[in-house]
């Protein structure tokens, strides 16, 4: 019984150790099965999740590019009439008339907008540059020939050609200002209309009406006065404004107004001359005040000038001993 009872443990213990090695490669196989399904379901998850971003992003795509031809599709919007950027961006239709049409309107509006002056650019800058030597051509030697009749007579043609061209100058400056564009609420404008109607309700344009009205043609009567052209000194309007943008483009703006002073004075001591001789010649030359009569020396036109101009320059300074005026004029 008991050899029985041994036997049959060493069979119940020979059969579970069997049994745990039978199942042990089971277990394994289980094991792996479940490793190996595992990851192929997270590959699926991931793969749908990358398929649906880019369906995402592919739809996000086309709304945008559904919504810029909507915008683009616009006709003749606001910011196309006014703004002054370069519209480089021309309107997608279906309908091919009204594309050629919106872009024929689109060229013609550019052509448009490229004659009309920017009261800052840089062509106006230049621009102004030649009007104010115009300016300063009449402001200096108008008053000079009327004094010193010598500078006159001597080179006529070539006075007369100067002349003409300065007028030419100064009629092509209307011209200008009225392709000149001005800002309307921070936009430019570009109507020719509104340009015109802007510069005639402006005092500059009858400033520069006055400016050229042709009194030169009473010296067929009055015989030679370069004074006549008066007038063309109302321009200096134009002079101040050109010295404006100067000053906002040059690194030194101190020294341009150093400059700008310096010239008034001259330009004043040079017009005191020209009056101070002119006043003497009304006067015949007579007293110790007045200039000495034009004989031998005193007779060049040069020492005319200088000797004028230093009376003038020492009576603007007040730093000479200058003898007392005799009469009224003087």
């Amino acid at each position: 019984m008991i050899k029985r009872n041994i036997d049959s443990g060493k069979g119940t213990k020979e059969n579970s150790a069997i049994s745990t090695e039978e199942s042990e490669p089971a277990n394994k196989l289980s094991s792996m099965a479940n490793s190996q399904s595992l990851p192929k379901c997270n590959n699926d998850a991931f793969s749908a999740k990358a398929k649906w971003g880019k369906l995402k992003t592919s739809m996000a795509v086309a709304n945008t590019i559904q919504v810029k031809k909507r915008r683009l599709s616009r006709g003749d919007s606001f910011l196309r009439k006014f703004s002054t950027r370069n519209q480089s961006e021309t309107p997608i239709s279906d309908n091919v008339e009204e594309d050629q049409f919106d872009t024929f309107e689109i060229r013609k509006h550019k052509t448009f907008k490229s004659l009309v002056v920017h009261p800052s650019s840089g062509v106006m800058f230049y621009w102004l540059g030649i009007v104010n030597l115009s300016v300063l051509y009449n402001l200096w030697t108008c008053i000079a020939r009327e004094a010193f009749r010598e500078i006159q007579k001597g080179y006529m043609t070539l006075w007369f050609l100067f002349d003409g061209l300065c007028d030419f100058v100064y009629l092509c400056d209307i011209f200008v200002q009225f392709r000149t564009g001005y800002l309307d609420q921070g936009l430019m404008v570009y109507d020719s209309r509104k340009l015109c109607k802007n510069y005639i309700n402006n005092r500059s344009f009858i400033v520069d009406i006055i400016c050229l009205l042709p009194l030169d043609f009473l010296q067929f009567y009055t015989g030679i006065h370069p004074m006549l052209r008066f007038p063309r000194f109302l321009k200096v309007y134009r002079s101040m404004r050109f010295m404006h943008m100067y000053e906002s483009r040059t690194a030194y703006p101190n020294m341009l107004r150093v400059a700008s002073l310096t010239h008034i004075l001259f330009l004043g001591s040079h017009w005191f001359a020209a009056f101070y001789y002119l006043i003497s010649e009304a006067e015949e030359f007579e007293g110790n005040w007045s200039y000495p009569k034009p004989l031998g020396e005193y007779g060049a036109v040069t020492r005319k000038y200088l000797a004028s101009l230093y009376w003038s320059t020492l009576t603007l300074t007040t730093i000479g001993d200058l003898p007392p005026p005799d009469t009224n004029w003087q």
